[in-house]
């Protein structure tokens, strides 16, 4: 009988360790930690190519280029400037949404903002977004 309680305590043990590794290893707080600031900062996460109006002439025109790009690990974003600072927009990406790394980036967030952890867009490009991002870097 006292083996069999030890066994099951060793069990229960056991499931909670496990459980713990799971959550804990696969969290991946960066995400939420931008979320936050964004909203913060006044600003809104774009869902739909109505919220990226700012971007769409550039996108059209094929001008929108990354300023800048990070590596949190799980998460990465990149940071779309638009001319003489008339907007910002900043992007997530993870492995359960498409890769932004290539050249084409811009066109993947407008097309489909909601697919991604997060897109926001600031107008004008006062620097919000871009301390949101290098706030998760430290």
């Amino acid at each position: 009988m006292k083996w069999a309680f030890a066994v099951l305590a060793v069990a229960i043990v056991a499931s909670f360790a496990t459980a713990t590794y799971i959550v804990l290893g696969n969290r991946d707080p960066v995400p939420n930690e931008i979320s936050a600031c964004v909203k913060r900062a006044g600003l809104a996460q774009a869902r739909s190519q109505d919220a990226l109006s700012a971007v769409r002439a550039d996108i059209a025109a094929g001008g929108l280029k990354i300023a800048q790009r990070w590596d949190w690990g799980k998460t990465r974003g990149v940071l779309f400037e638009g001319p003489a600072k008339s907007y910002a927009m900043l992007a997530l990406w993870n492995s359960d949404s498409s890769s932004l790394a290539r050249a084409d980036a811009g066109e993947k967030v407008f097309n489909a903002p909601g697919t991604l952890p997060l897109v926001s867009v600031e107008v004008p490009d006062n620097g919000l977004l871009l301390r949101c991002a290098q706030q998760a870097s430290n």
